[in-house]
């Protein structure tokens, strides 16, 4: 798996589970002690944003760039990739410019599927739709990646989330975690798709209390919101 395919797996399970499974390995809001320094949450907040100013500048001059050269594959996987990044950060420093963010994505990555059937680029194109609300083309895209590489870690467990945010198709949504725990490299992997598991199970009908819900903060029956890839 690419480190950036293992960072974006690593991003969407923290949006969908870590405010309440702070002691992950995954949750990334508290210092070694577990409290986090109101001081050090300011300047990182403001640190946030000032990489989003930078990053933003940089893909201006990124997608005029690629506009002239909508073939060359590097470059709008790139301009892609940045533009996802954007909209990732977004959500916290600008909410209000994250779907355009990922919707520009979305146009970078159709551009590179025009010359190469990637399964990673496709889940990635698939992931920036699910954010931005196109779920048709979402749907679509998850399911021709995974009938290309029906093994591929990210495609599995991201195509679980959705199913279970937008169809509330709570069982798909588990066989698509369950085949991925089967793929996982690491027991931190694992764990979290266990949770996963674990929770779509107990929100199951006719569910009992014989399986505990290892997100308390997360009650029966809610679905969070998504928020990464």
């Amino acid at each position: 798996m690419r480190k950036r395919q293992h960072r974006v797996f690593a991003i969407i399970l923290v949006g969908f589970i870590a405010i309440a499974m702070v002691s992950s390995g995954f949750a990334m809001f508290f210092s070694n002690s577990g409290i986090p320094a109101p001081n050090q949450n300011s300047a990182a907040n403001t640190n946030t944003l000032a990489d989003y100013q930078a990053k933003k500048a940089r893909l201006t001059a990124l997608a005029e760039q690629a506009k002239s050269d909508t073939g060359n594959v590097a470059l709008q996987t790139d301009l892609g990739n940045e533009y996802y990044d954007a909209g990732l950060e977004a959500e916290t420093v600008a909410p209000s410019e994250s779907a355009d963010n990922y919707k520009h994505a979305v146009e970078a990555y159709q551009n590179v599927l025009k010359t190469s059937k990637d399964p990673s680029v496709m889940v990635d194109m698939a992931t920036a739709a699910f954010k931005s609300g196109q779920n048709d083309l979402a749907e679509k895209t998850y399911q021709e990646a995974l009938s290309i590489e029906p093994n591929f870690l990210n495609g599995l467990v991201n195509y679980g989330i959705f199913l279970d945010d937008v169809k509330q198709d709570l069982p798909g949504a588990i066989a698509q975690w369950q085949k991925a725990q089967t793929q996982a490299q690491t027991s931190t992997e694992q764990d979290e798709i266990k949770a996963l598991i674990s929770q779509a199970q107990s929100q199951l009908p006719g569910a009992t209390g014989g399986v505990s819900n290892p997100n308390p903060a997360l009650k029966s029956g809610s679905t969070p919101a998504p928020t990464g890839k």
